[in-house]
């Protein structure tokens, strides 16, 4: 097991949610950071303000990055009120665009041994069958049905990485899925 730095984590998060299906799905082509981010996105702000310390880093990067170029954007956190700082942070954002909407599920939980595991969960629809979306956007991936209409997508180089296609129709419901271990944590 590798353990990967805040770098190569925020690295790994850029290029994966930077992926084409943000365009099918109605977004901006790039998901690229403002050139003048805001000094700190509502989730950060909101995580800052209930007590969050070791963690915060990684949601201060992660919320940056999803965050960017939305037109609005709010939260919904639950912590536990009397350790806020030693337990899990669960985070739900809605993130509304200039043509579309999408949600960020954000899971911190400070490691015992350092750092943070990491779970974000982007869930967006695209107008199209999820066949369509599977075929353009995520090719090299191996398809494995999970129950009815409901099909996992995995890429072997990216191990702790899954995007859920969801037929919906007209509609495809795309949930994308990462999880880094001790984020943060010293190598």
């Amino acid at each position: 097991m590798v353990r990967l730095g805040p770098a190569v984590a925020s690295a790994l998060l850029t290029a994966w949610f930077a992926t084409p299906i943000q365009a099918v799905a109605g977004e901006p082509e790039s998901m690229l950071p403002p050139a003048n981010p805001p000094a700190i996105t509502v989730l950060a702000k909101a995580a800052q303000a209930v007590g969050i310390r070791r963690c915060y880093p990684a949601v201060d990067q992660v919320s940056n990055r999803m965050f960017a170029h939305t037109k609005h954007a709010d939260v919904a956190l639950d912590w536990d009120r009397g350790d806020p700082d030693g337990e899990p942070l669960f985070s739900l954002s809605g993130l509304e665009y200039a043509n579309a909407s999408a949600v960020l599920s954000l899971t911190t939980v400070p490691a015992p041994a350092g750092g943070c595991t990491i779970l974000v969960e982007r869930i967006s629809s695209a107008p199209l069958p999820c066949r369509e979306v599977a075929r353009a956007e995520l090719p090299g991936y191996r398809a494995t049905p999970l129950v009815k209409a409901v099909t996992v997508y995995t890429e072997p180089s990216r191990s702790r990485e899954t995007v859920t296609l969801v037929d919906a129709p007209p509609a495809c419901l795309i949930v994308r899925r990462q999880v880094q271990y001790r984020w943060g944590a010293t190598q």
